[in-house]
């Protein structure tokens, strides 16, 4: 009877050990893939099975949904900003440029802001305003370039699968601050989950205590208000340390990354 008793007893520990293994391995294979961008790929392939990367990138455009928001003005309008709207920003779920006059080819938010540096931050903090009040609930990324940045747009849907959109997150090219997560490049483009945009709009923009109009240039204060409203600075490297965004041109980074740069002085991330 005793050895009985034993015996189950054996049993039902290593059945809770057993179980609480493969719970935790479960819920790690569901909440945080590989890192290297074949692995996600293989992941969402064997999940749901396709014929070929055109499958898998119109799947994807279904499950990720991406809002971009571009910053143009008048004077790029049929240069870069119309390149943008040819080839990546069509890749878009929806595309909206920010800019200070409207343009019949290109689908404009009007931001009555004259055209300088100065005013980017401005313009950001309107288009921001702009998405959450009409789009919020329609996407669930919401992504700030600029018209000369090029974004390889199935490479970021699935880098951003694995993650819940009502997660407080945002990712880019991250540099250092004076604040601790630091912010990520304007450059190289960001991009804000649906919670992140809904904590800028609702706690951030709304107080000029928190998120406040000092001049700054755009990228560090939409950082640094995004850090006042808890919302994380995502690691977007792959498994190797490689970034994935990047904030400069190609030849800067091709073959070998450039020594003695400035880039060195920026990256929160010191990079392989």
């Amino acid at each position: 009877m005793i050895l009985v008793m034993v015996r189950n007893i054996i049993f039902l520990v290593l059945g809770i050990m057993l179980g609480i293994r493969l719970t935790d391995f479960i819920g790690y294979l569901k909440l945080w893939r590989n890192n290297d961008l074949r692995a996600s790929e293989r992941a969402a392939l064997l999940k749901y099975p396709v014929a070929s990367e055109e499958h898998l990138a119109t799947w994807l455009r279904r499950e990720v949904r991406i809002l971009c928001l571009v910053l143009t003005m008048p004077s790029s309008h049929a240069t870069k900003a119309a390149l943008v709207n040819r080839t990546w920003g069509a890749r878009c779920n929806k595309l909206i440029f920010m800019s200070s006059q409207k343009d019949p080819s290109l689908n404009i938010l009007q931001i009555n802001k004259s055209e300088s540096r100065k005013n980017l931050y401005a313009k950001v903090r309107t288009g921001m305003a702009y998405v959450h009040e009409h789009y919020l609930n329609e996407y669930d990324w919401f992504l700030k370039a600029d018209d000369d940045t090029y974004i390889v747009m199935e490479n970021l849907r699935l880098f951003l699968y694995p993650y819940d959109p009502e997660s407080s997150v945002y990712f880019g090219c991250r540099f250092k601050a004076y604040f601790s997560q630091g912010y990520m490049s304007g450059g190289g483009g960001y991009v804000l989950s649906r919670d992140a945009l809904r904590r800028l709009n609702l706690f951030a923009l709304n107080s000029t205590s928190i998120c406040k109009l000092n001049g700054e240039p755009e990228d560090v204060q939409i950082g640094h208000c995004l850090q006042d409203v808890g919302v994380v600075a995502g690691d977007t490297r792959d498994f190797q340390g490689h970034h994935r965004f990047l904030p400069v041109n190609p030849f800067t980074v091709f073959p070998t990354i450039l020594t003695n740069s400035w880039l060195e002085g920026y990256f929160f991330h010191k990079p392989n």
